[in-house]
């Protein structure tokens, strides 16, 4: 008994030594939460590396795009949604919540709206990552799969290029997997919370409808499968879900029906006018699956073969099915857009990645060899697709500009430094929201449905002086947008590529026409000197001059000699030129009379000092350049010099 007693009591000896090493319960429960969350990290840590040097987000938005980054600074103006009837007919709420986002991270005019653009959409991805993770694992995913599937969302090349685009389709689909995932939940309030999410998706962006329709069919599938035959059971989740979307549906249209019934001011004119000019939705096409496949048609096929493998493991065909609904939806009704389509295709991409990944890993241990192999080959695929969305993402390192050396903040440098007050200048949506206000010039914006030869704007074509052409430009224009191209010199260009913007000066059509074609040979030569000089000092940035008469330098219509002058001029000084003027029965059509109304900012004659600089600096003129008159009005101080067509000063 005591050898008895001795052991039991060894027995329990070695028993409490043992749970001296257990882990403890409070650790042991935060590695079971920590532990999947790893599995999130490196994604993340990708995602934001890749965003956030990413060349593609620091291009002037393009599509769908111009109107979603127009429509957020619109829509975020004092007094904008009083009376506006766009709730519906645009994703005015999303572009309401990316307006939001957009002023805050600006922070007042400490940098550029396409700067916080960039963050913005930096944000919006990194959200849309989580979510995405959380939903997968919610879904059942383990966190392998949910891991490598964020991480194919995060930095496959065609997903770098859709989240660097701005787009209210992006926040709403936030939402959306908000929704889903807590839709997916076991608590009733999480479920109505999620409805209610989903539905602020849809009113965030409405095409959202269509993958919001399929998410609903499958959580119904998913909960009839858990339920078994209890009927009752069976429709409480949906019941729950859909109490928390009609809620929510009610609330939005309440408040969007107290704002439609508001006064409406010029600043709901405004958001008005842009949403009128997107027009309706696009036409049938195929932008996004063509969009994918020469971005990156490795993930296309990947992506693919993922549906098809998922479903033939028997777990993922309803994730099959909502992905070829929601390719379908990328030709109709949104194929005209690639980007909105591929905003809804890629999160349900993932999760047909992440149930392949679990069909992958279950084959690994199959004791058939050939099924372990074709399972360690699916796994080194999905892993050499993060290789080359990674090498991608180096070589295009390369095409990273410096914000002060984008071409958008150099076309604003020089409508600052060259346009004149009150001179009217049309640019593209994606431009707008940087360009406007921050000069002494009108600033207005074109843009309409990609594809269209329509060019609406916000100021009619007719009074326009500059415009700045961009990709989003029509090649071949039609209406009154054609007129005034058609009749409009290049001033000056910035960047390279689809990046490019071009600022042209616009000759009025009730202008004086221009010189007749030499018919001698020196008077060729004079008009081909006056052209090329001319082009050089138009676009000069330090001259400022309204757009008739820039376009007179460009076309030659402008003495030589006032050229070099004032080119000479301006090496040390900014001239303000109020115009050209012909001579009193000088029939040659040469512009050899310049007035000068302001240098340095300062106005002359007002001012003493700089009118006596230039003074001086004219008189001083000899020989080819000598001037005939000098003389001094309320609008500045006139040279002009003996007209003489067929004289190249110095020659």
């Amino acid at each position: 008994m005591a050898i008895e007693a001795q052991g039991g009591r060894g027995g329990a000896s070695r028993h409490r030594s043992a749970s001296r090493f257990a882990i403890p319960r409070p650790v042991g429960r935060a590695a079971a939460v920590l532990t999947p969350v790893l599995s999130l990290l490196p994604a993340v840590v990708l995602l934001v590396l890749v965003q956030a040097l990413s060349p593609a987000a620091q291009r002037v938005p393009s599509g769908a795009a111009r109107f979603d980054l127009a429509g957020a600074w619109l829509a975020t103006e004092p007094g904008a949604l009083a009376g506006t009837g766009s709730w519906l007919a645009a994703p005015t709420l999303g572009r309401v919540q990316l307006g939001v986002l957009l002023r805050v991270l600006q922070g007042g005019q400490s940098q550029s709206v396409l700067a916080a653009a960039h963050g913005a959409v930096l944000l919006l991805a990194v959200a849309e990552a989580v979510l995405l993770w959380w939903a997968l694992r919610r879904a059942g995913a383990g966190g392998v799969a949910a891991g490598l599937a964020t991480a194919v969302f995060a930095v496959a090349p065609i997903a770098v290029q859709t989240h660097a685009t701005v787009s209210a389709a992006a926040l709403g689909a936030c939402w959306l997997l908000l929704g889903a995932a807590l839709a997916l939940g076991a608590g009733r309030a999480g479920r109505i919370a999620g409805g209610a999410a989903c539905a602020v998706a849809v009113a965030s962006a409405p095409v959202l409808l269509i993958p919001a329709i399929g998410l609903a069919a499958l959580l119904g599938v998913r909960t009839a499968a858990e339920r078994g035959r209890d009927g009752g059971a069976r429709l409480r989740p949906l019941l729950a879900v859909g109490l928390g979307a009609g809620a929510a549906a009610v609330l939005l249209g309440a408040a969007m029906a107290v704002t439609a019934a508001l006064p409406a001011g010029a600043a709901t004119a405004r958001l008005d006018a842009l949403t009128a000019a997107q027009g309706s939705a696009p036409t049938i096409g195929v932008a996004a699956l063509s969009d994918w496949l020469t971005t990156d048609p490795l993930s296309l096929l990947v992506v693919v073969a993922a549906a098809v493998l998922a479903a033939i493991g028997g777990r993922g065909r309803g994730t099959a099915v909502l992905l070829g609904v929601v390719l379908l939806a990328g030709v109709w009704p949104l194929g005209g857009d690639a980007t909105t389509a591929l905003v809804l295709v890629l999160p349900v991409a993932a999760l047909a990645v992440a149930r392949s990944v679990e069909v992958g890993v279950g084959a690994l241990g199959h004791p058939t060899f050939v099924r372990s192999v074709l399972g360690s080959a699916w796994l080194t695929g999905i892993g050499a697709l993060l290789v080359v969305g990674v090498a991608a993402w180096v070589i295009g390192l390369g095409g990273l500009v410096r914000g002060p050396d984008q071409p958008v903040s150099r076309v604003e440098r020089w409508i600052d430094a060259s346009v004149p007050a009150g001179q009217t200048v049309l640019v593209g949506l994606g431009a707008y929201p940087d360009l406007v206000g921050t000069t002494r010039a009108t600033v207005g914006w074109y843009g309409g449905p990609a594809g269209a030869p329509d060019v609406p704007s916000s100021v009619p074509w007719s009074r326009a002086d500059y415009v700045v052409a961009d990709a989003s430009l029509p090649v071949d224009p039609a209406g009154p947008a054609a007129r005034v191209l058609g009749r409009s010199l290049e001033v000056a260009t910035f960047g390279r590529g689809a990046a490019a913007m071009s600022v042209r000066a616009v000759r009025q059509s009730a202008a004086a026409p221009s010189p007749a074609a030499p018919t001698t040979a020196a008077g060729r030569e004079a008009a081909a000197v006056r052209q090329r000089v001319g082009r050089q000092l138009a676009e000069n940035p330090r001259v400022q001059v309204d757009a008739q008469d820039r376009a007179r330098l460009l076309a030659g219509a402008v003495d030589t000699r006032i050229v070099l002058v004032l080119a000479q001029f301006v090496t040390a000084h900014s001239v303000a030129i109020s115009g050209f003027g012909v001579a009193q029965g000088d029939d040659s059509g040469i512009r050899t009379t310049v007035t000068i109304s302001g240098i340095d900012g300062r106005p002359v004659p007002a001012d003493g000092t700089k009118t006596g600089v230039l003074l001086r600096f004219l008189s001083d003129l000899r020989g080819d350049f000598a001037t005939r008159s000098i003389d001094a009005s309320d609008s500045g101080i006139t040279a002009a010099f003996t007209p003489a067509p067929d004289l190249v000063p110095g020659g």
